[in-house]
């Protein structure tokens, strides 16, 4: 596993980050009233949650020392056709409308597409 250490002002933290795919990108739900784009580095993932440190939040960009930790409800990640916005993007358009946005990456692919 990888292993991610950062220091905080209080405390030192230490968490095993996924081997195979730890970077999700979705659309959340959540209590807004549109789904936001969400990019998380993975520690956790059950067959209900995914956990890990976000280090996007819509046009918010954390550092990962910076990164908040957070868990995400899997019945909360946007389908593809729960709102328009996401439907016209390319990336989404020819998917049918239960198809999840959750998409699992490589560390080494996100880097390289960013």
């Amino acid at each position: 596993m990888l292993e991610l250490n950062y220091s905080n002002q209080k405390e030192k933290m230490k968490r095993n980050l996924l081997k195979t795919k730890p970077v999700a990108k979705f659309f959340y739900k959540g209590s807004h009233s549109h789904p936001v784009r969400r990019t998380v580095l993975l520690d956790t993932v059950t067959s209900t949650h995914i956990g890990g440190y976000e280090i996007r939040c819509g046009n918010e960009t954390f550092s990962l020392q910076d990164a908040p930790y957070r868990s995400y409800s899997r019945n909360k990640i946007a389908k593809s056709g729960d709102y328009c916005r996401i439907k016209r993007t390319r990336k989404y358009k020819n998917l049918s409308d239960s198809h999840t946005t959750l998409e699992r990456m490589e560390l080494v692919d996100v880097i390289n597409n960013s």
